[in-house]
C-alpha cells in the first residue's frame, strides 16, 4: 500500500513514490523504450533522437529536425513531449542496481523534503515540454524516422532546444494523444494555424494531398516577422500557393497578421470568415490549432455556416501521458446534459469543437 497522499512510480532503472500531484521525470532509461498503451502493439515510446538540423526560420522560431530509430506510427495533431535538458536519472546513482528506489514523501500540509538530486537543483528544465509534429518522413529500409518540430524560443526549455547542434541527443515521448480524423464526407479541408499553432497544420496538409483531399489554410501571426514559415511569392489578399511548407503539398495559403504588415490585417479568424462570405461551403471542414482564443473565434465561425470543426488544444502539460492531470478541460459528451472533465493530452489534443465548454 502506498503512503498516505503519494503515488508509486516505477521503471527499469528506479522506483519512486511520488505525492499524487506531482510529476517526477518519467522513464529515465537509456536507449528506445516501448511504452504500455491500452491495445497491443507500441503504439509510443521513448527515443533518443539525433538531431540533424535546428535552423532559426524567422525571429523566434526555428525548426528542430530529428531522426529517430523505429519510431511508431503517427496522425497529424498527436505530438511529442521533448526533455529539453540532459537525461539524467532522479534518485539512483549510475551503478545502482535495478531494484534499487528512493522516497520522496510527506504529510499534507508538513514542510517538503529538500531535493538533493542534481536534476532537480541544476539549471535544466525539469519537466519536458510538448511539441506537435510539424511533419514526417520514413525510410522502411533503415528503420530512421525524420520528425519535423517546431518552436518559438520564449524561456529556459526552448532556449535550451535553440542551442542544439546537429549530431547532439535528444530524448523525446511520443506518438502522444490522438490526431485529426478525415470525416468520410468531406469535400475541403480548411486549415486554420496561428503562431506555434501552424506546425500540425503542415503536417495535415501532407496527409490531404495523400488523400487527394483539397486544403486551403489560413495563417495568422502577430506581425510578419513572427511567422515561421518560408515565404516565397508576393502575399495578397486571395489564397495563393506562397508558402514552401504548404505550396509542397498543393496548398494555398491565406495570410493574416495583427498589424497589417504581412497579407490581411487583423486576426485570421476574420479572413476565414471573409472567405467562407464569398465562396459558401459546401462539405467543408475546418480543422485548427493556435492561441485558446484564436481556437475559440474559429469555432464560432464554423457554426456561423454550419461548418464541422476540430480543435487541437494547447494546453500547459507535464507528462503528456494522463499522469499528472494538469491539462484537464470542460467536455460535454454529445447528447448529454452534463459535462465531464476530459485530458487533452489523451483523450485529445483533437477535439470536436461543439463539444468543448470554452473557458
Amino acid at each position: 500500500m502506498s503512503p498516505r497522499g503519494c503515488r508509486n512510480v516505477r521503471n527499469a532503472r528506479w522506483q519512486a513514490w511520488v505525492p499524487c500531484g506531482m510529476l517526477l521525470r518519467m522513464m529515465q532509461v537509456s536507449g528506445n523504450v516501448a511504452l504500455p498503451t491500452a491495445n497491443a502493439g507500441p503504439k509510443r515510446g521513448q527515443f533518443n533522437a539525433e538531431v540533424m538540423s535546428n535552423i532559426a526560420i524567422c525571429r523566434e522560431h526555428f525548426i528542430l529536425r530529428l531522426r529517430v530509430t523505429h519510431f511508431p506510427p503517427s496522425e497529424p495533431g498527436q505530438f511529442v513531449q521533448v526533455l529539453c535538458g540532459p537525461d539524467v536519472a532522479i534518485g539512483v546513482p549510475e551503478a545502482a542496481p535495478a531494484a534499487a528506489y528512493s522516497e520522496v514523501c510527506w504529510e499534507p500540509g508538513s514542510v517538503p523534503p529538500a531535493f538533493h538530486d542534481a536534476a532537480l537543483l541544476g539549471p535544466a528544465p525539469y519537466l519536458r515540454r510538448p511539441f506537435s509534429i510539424a511533419g514526417r518522413r520514413d525510410n522502411p529500409a533503415s528503420g530512421y524516422s525524420e520528425i519535423d518540430l517546431i518552436y518559438r524560443v520564449i524561456g529556459k526549455a526552448t532556449g535550451q532546444m535553440a542551442a542544439l547542434a546537429v549530431g547532439d541527443s535528444i530524448s523525446i515521448l511520443g506518438p502522444l494523444g490522438h490526431g485529426f480524423s478525415l470525416p468520410r464526407e468531406m469535400t475541403t479541408a480548411l486549415l486554420v494555424g496561428g503562431g506555434v499553432g501552424i506546425p500540425p497544420m503542415i503536417y495535415l496538409a501532407e496527409k490531404l494531398q495523400r488523400q487527394r483531399i483539397n486544403a486551403l489554410a489560413f495563417i495568422g501571426a502577430q506581425r510578419a516577422d513572427l511567422i515561421p514559415l518560408h515565404i516565397t511569392g508576393a502575399v495578397g489578399l486571395e489564397p495563393a500557393l506562397n508558402v514552401r511548407e504548404f505550396a509542397t503539398f498543393d496548398t494555398p495559403t491565406v495570410i493574416a497578421t495583427d498589424d497589417g504588415s504581412l497579407g490581411q490585417k487583423g486576426f485570421v479568424t476574420r479572413a476565414l470568415q471573409q472567405f467562407c462570405q464569398s465562396k459558401p461551403q459546401t462539405g467543408a471542414v475546418v480543422f485548427c490549432c493556435g492561441p485558446t482564443p484564436m481556437m475559440r473565434a474559429t469555432a464560432l465561425v464554423a457554426a456561423e455556416f454550419n461548418l464541422t470543426c476540430y480543435a487541437s488544444l494547447e494546453q500547459p502539460m507535464a507528462c503528456g501521458m494522463g499522469t499528472c492531470q494538469s491539462c484537464v478541460i470542460k467536455y460535454r459528451p454529445p447528447g448529454a446534459e452534463d459535462w465531464v472533465y476530459k485530458l487533452t493530452c489523451k483523450d485529445g489534443p483533437v477535439f470536436n469543437t461543439t463539444d468543448i465548454l470554452w473557458q
